[in-house]
């Protein structure tokens, strides 16, 4: 069964890479987590798993100064098999709000990069991203394109003041509030379903009472309302088997 994730990089500008002729780059974001094996050692995801190896055999020829490509390291890409929410969905110059925690945010980045680059969208994008510890598990700091300080604000659940992403929704409602209600405005919130991504619902909710005036029935149907209109998609990552469904490919 094949595995989705998405591109983590704006492909049209992705064959920068020297020495490569302009080779396509594809740049994806994996979490890697271990269970005991029936045999007492542990036990990664089939996609996952095998992703991190062939990156421990890279990293282990880089450290011991082999050329990687005698090493002939492949990973089975099957192109284009779903399509990315982000650009099938979010094709307008309007304001946008991208919540994410984890890999959650590696769908956005290649995005983002794209539209800081046109001037209809500028100040038009931001970016909720939850870590627990900024210092240790912050993905692509520094490569989301210029103001990056003004687009991206990083809530770290385990460091500094301790809250989660969910919780910083409540406190951007204005923010979130002006995006869902201006022409052509879209929420995209990218998380697990268990965890951040019901959080991040109620927080919505919330805020629609709050900035709205309404009750929690009226809050709810209207983000009902709001997603059968394509402003506001929830995508849901479970475990280590499926990223985000994008552009990438599948293992």
């Amino acid at each position: 069964m094949p595995r989705f994730y998405s591109l983590s990089q704006d492909p049209q500008v992705s064959c920068s890479r020297p020495g490569t002729n302009c080779r396509r780059l594809v740049e994806i974001a994996v979490t890697v987590h271990e269970t005991p094996h029936w045999r007492n050692g542990p036990r990664t995801g089939l996609g996952s798993g095998h992703l991190e190896r062939v990156a421990q055999q890279l990293l282990a020829a880089e450290a011991a100064g082999t050329d990687a490509a005698h090493l002939d390291l492949r990973v089975p890409i099957f192109r284009g098999l779903m399509a990315n929410p982000l650009a099938r969905e979010f094709v307008s110059d309007g304001p946008m709000l991208l919540v994410g925690a984890g890999v959650g945010v590696a769908p956005f980045r290649g995005f983002v990069q794209r539209r800081l680059k046109s001037a209809n969208c500028a100040n038009k994008v931001w970016v909720l991203q939850g870590v627990r510890d900024s210092l240790l598990d912050e993905l692509y700091s520094g490569e989301w394109g210029v103001h990056e300080e003004q687009v991206k604000k990083v809530v770290q659940s385990r460091r500094g003041e301790g809250r989660y992403v969910q919780e910083e929704v409540r406190l951007q409602a204005d923010l979130v509030w002006f995006v869902i209600n201006a022409l052509d405005g879209r929420v995209f919130v990218c998380g697990s379903g268990k965890g951040m991504g019901e959080g991040v619902e109620r927080a919505l909710v919330d805020v629609a009472m709050c900035k709205g005036n309404l009750n929690q029935e009226e809050a709810e149907a209207f983000w009902r309302n709001k997603k059968e209109a394509g402003q506001y998609i929830a995508v849901r990552i479970f475990s280590s088997v499926y990223a985000c469904a994008g552009e990438g490919g599948a293992d």
